[in-house]
């Protein structure tokens, strides 16, 4: 991850944010409030939007990934998500990722009875990455890349597991490498929380 090597915390948004732009997103859906278009939207593109956003968020996947995905790839049983490789030449290789959140399954189940066809969203990477941005700037009140959100999930994992293997895994990489990118940005947010506490023994 060559950008990662220059990437700063203050662009990553925090996880938990993502997590309540997700449950907050679904409820505007449900109540039928398109907050993140500026004209009237079909029910099943709305639904898409918000199911491509939960994937991003629930997986940390690329959104090349998130594209590619089909029905199959989403094991309802299991509560997990199975994740082409795209950047392997030699061979597809599959991740297998778990989303132990009730949440995710809600979205996904509802699209998934909602839609026919085989691939889960169909719309190009331009559209997709509009869709994010729109999404981000009514719930986050912030531009937002879509890798912006993998960081994100990257740290959250590393902070919860303290395992690089487990963060390397999840996210499809070859080599500790690139996730090691994720040990510095862990240091600086620990840096400036021990900040705030001793500044209050001031």
């Amino acid at each position: 991850m060559k950008s990662g090597r220059t990437l700063k915390l203050a662009d990553v948004p925090p996880y938990e944010a993502l997590l309540d732009a997700v449950e907050r997103l679904w409820n505007d859906y449900k109540r039928g409030k398109f907050k993140w278009f500026e004209k009237e939207v079909e029910d099943v593109t709305a639904l898409r939007d918000v199911a491509l956003f939960a994937v991003l968020v629930f997986t940390g996947c690329r959104l090349g990934e998130a594209l590619v995905l089909t029905r199959g790839d989403v094991d309802v049983k299991r509560k997990v998500v199975r994740i082409r490789q795209l950047k392997k030449k030699a061979k597809e290789f599959v991740r297998t990722v778990p989303v132990p959140s009730p949440l995710f399954w809600e979205v996904m189940e509802h699209y998934l009875n909602k839609t026919a066809t085989d691939r889960l969203f169909i719309i190009t990477d331009r559209g997709a990455r509009d869709v994010v941005y729109r999404i981000a700037e009514c719930y986050l009140k912030r531009r937002l890349r879509p890798h912006a959100i993998r960081h994100s999930y990257a740290i959250a994992v590393l902070k919860a597991t303290k395992n690089l293997e487990v963060v390397r895994r999840l996210l499809g990489h070859e080599d500790y490498d690139t996730v090691k990118v994720y040990l510095d940005l862990s240091q600086e947010d620990l840096e400036e929380e021990l900040a705030k506490v001793f500044e209050r023994r001031r």
